[in-house]
């Protein structure tokens, strides 16, 4: 990892609800720490696997933009709200379907945006429901910035496992405008057999004069499933 992640981190539960308080943030830096997370019910499971046009000789086992408003969203501090309204405040971090044209994609590509806070707090966490990896499992996206602003981030596919401990350092990419895409698709094999919670994750370095501007573009992020 290129840049040293100097921000206090607590990733995600999910829910359905309005923003609610936790712990009051500190300046002091911990990495990855142990997060604490208030059960929350009705938890919505993850579907079952289909066949989309990206998920060539298999199925997507498990849609990070499909199951975008089934997350708990949280940032360095706080919860925030799944899914806002357009015109929410969205300072303390953001990720919405975006359309693909305008990036230099094809029309039916599926594409997240996701911005990190500009608060004072350094990354969005996406915790996702919980997921059975299956055996060949692969983790599939591409990432990068948008086109029409500059980005230095950093994208982490972490998770909980059934315990409820958090695997922070997980699978990172660091990306700065300028660098090619990054093709990911990685195996998940480490995982085969567990019941996981999923937890995307955008850092923000803050290299850059305008941060609130820092953008990161989930390109198709998906569990992909092997035929048998």
């Amino acid at each position: 990892m290129r840049r040293f992640l100097s921000l206090c981190l607590f990733p995600i539960l999910l829910a359905a609800c309005a923003p609610k308080a936790i712990s009051t943030p500190t300046p002091s830096v911990e990495i990855n720490p142990a997060p604490v997370f208030t059960p929350i019910p009705s938890l919505t499971p993850a579907p079952t696997p289909t066949a989309t046009p990206y998920a060539s000789l298999g199925t997507i086992a498990l849609d990070f933009i499909g199951l975008l408003c089934n997350t708990e969203w949280m940032n360095g501090a706080q919860h925030l709200t799944t899914c806002p309204d357009a015109n929410a405040d969205h300072s303390g971090g953001f990720a919405t379907p975006i359309d693909p044209v305008p990036e230099g994609l094809p029309a039916d590509t599926p594409v997240m945006l996701t911005i990190p806070p500009w608060n004072g707090y350094g990354a969005l966490f996406l915790r996702y429901p919980s997921f059975t990896v299956g055996e060949n499992d692969r983790f599939r996206a591409t990432l990068r910035c948008r086109m029409s602003t500059p980005c230095d981030v950093q994208f982490a596919l972490e998770y909980y496992d059934s315990k409820g401990k958090f695997h922070g350092s997980f699978m990172d990419w660091d990306y700065i405008t300028g660098d090619p895409p990054i093709q990911v698709d990685a195996g998940l094999s480490a995982l085969t057999g567990q019941t996981v919670d999923f937890v995307l994750t955008l850092r923000l370095f803050h290299t850059l004069d305008t941060p609130q501007k820092d953008n990161g573009l989930w390109v198709a992020p998906h569990i992909h499933r092997p035929l048998p």
